[in-house]
Order: structure tokens, then sequence, then C-alpha cells
């Protein structure tokens, strides 16, 4: 649904920027103002065709990490012969032509989370993090978006989470309290806090409600497998 609503967004930067752009006279003029307003749409909608659809991240860094980029390694060896490397070829490209859009319409929200998505998928983590920096805020604070950015930011540091994370994934289970990743990630907040026994309880609720095959499964079950080992060794040592 976050996706219909930011089309709409973007259709009406679209308009906006149409009539921000200079005015001349003549049929072509007007043509070429139009085809440039449309762009971000354009681009945006081409990227979610490659991509697929754009749904929040169902899997936590935990459970990503062993993933290898084909994308990133496709560019460094200029490998055609990778599965993926046509696919991010032509990312790269709609890429580009967000990045021209937003240099003249940078409140185009649609147009920075399809950057943002589209630069993660070709592992440009860095560039991923700074555009949902700049949709977040746009966004007005939207809470899905508020996941997905402290998902990025969380990836882009190794899994650990920082104030402006715990603040991000605080703020959407707050408005999203049975949003299943904001779970999983508060969880893990108790753990890096070294509230383990809270961090347990809150990990096991969500694994209870986890749907069967859900992606979160193997992640969350390894971390109370992790915290409940360190409880026995505890009890044991006493």
């Amino acid at each position: 649904m976050i996706w219909v609503g930011l089309t709409v967004l973007a259709v009406l930067a679209g308009s906006a920027l149409y009539a921000s752009l200079p005015k001349s006279d003549g049929h072509g003029s007007r043509a070429r103002r139009v085809t440039f307003a449309a762009l971000p749409v354009v681009a945006a909608l081409g990227l979610y065709a490659i991509i697929g659809s754009p749904t929040l991240p169902s899997r936590p860094y935990a459970d990503r990490a062993g993933e290898r980029n084909l994308a990133a390694a496709a560019a460094v060896a200029d490998n055609a012969t990778d599965p993926d490397f046509k696919t991010d070829q032509q990312i790269r490209r709609l890429l580009n032509q967000i990045v021209v859009s937003l240099e003249v319409n940078p409140r185009n929200l649609q147009g920075w989370v399809a950057l943002a998505r589209g630069s993660l998928r070709l592992g440009n983590i860095e560039r991923a993090v700074a555009a949902f920096a700049q949709a977040y805020a746009l966004s007005g604070h939207n809470p899905l978006l508020a996941i997905e950015y402290a998902d990025t930011r969380i990836t882009a540091q190794d899994g650990q989470i920082d104030s402006t994370s715990r603040d991000l994934v605080l703020h959407a289970l707050g408005q999203m309290p049975n949003h299943l990743l904001a779970r999983y990630y508060y969880g893990m907040m108790l753990k890096q806090n070294g509230k383990s026994d809270q961090a347990l309880r809150v990990l096991s609720d969500l694994y209870r409600d986890l749907p069967k095959d859900d992606p979160l499964g193997n992640a969350t079950e390894s971390e109370i497998k992790a915290l409940q080992s360190s409880a026995d060794a505890v009890i044991s040592a006493d």
C-alpha cells in the first residue's frame, strides 16, 4: 500500500516540477517539460518492474549476512556472465535518471525511496542509507519507512543498533506494535543493551506469532537459542 501512496505523491511532485520548469513558446518545449516532469515516476515504476514488489524487508540483517551481492561482484569484475549483471545494468540506468530528477526536484518522495531501494539492491549501502534518510524526513516520519530505514542502517553497521536506529525502531513500534521486523529489532536492542531476560521474552513472543515459514523465523530462533544458552550457563555457574 505504501507504494501506491508514494506513486500518487510522485505524480503530484511531477506536476509541481512541470509547473516549475522554465516556460517558452512552442509545442516542443511543452513536450520536453512534460517528459522531464514524468521522469521520476517512469524511472521509479521501471525500477519497480525490475526488482519486484517493493515490500518492506522481511529478513533482518542477521539472516542476510551470508548473502553474496551479485550486483556488486559483477560491477567489480565486469562479468557479463553473472546472472544478475544485465538486470543490475538496467537498475543503474534507472537510478541515474532518478538522481537527475532529484537534483531538480529534491522533494520527490518516491524518487528517494526508489533510489534507496535500488542502491541497496546494488550493494551501495551508504547511498541507500542517505536516500532513506531523505525519504523518511519527506514522508513526515512514516513508520513503515522508519523500519526500512532502520534495517538499512543496521545492515550498514554490521548488525549494531545505534541511537538513531533505536529511535527509528521505537517510533515504528509505537505506531505499529505488531510489526514483526520492528519487534525483532526491539528484541535485538534489548540484547545489545544487556537486557537478556527481556530480550528472550520479546523474541519468544515474536517467534510464537510468526507465520509458518516466515523469513524471520530462522534468525529469531537462532537468537532465542543463544539467549537460552547464555541463561543456562549463568545458572550452571551459580
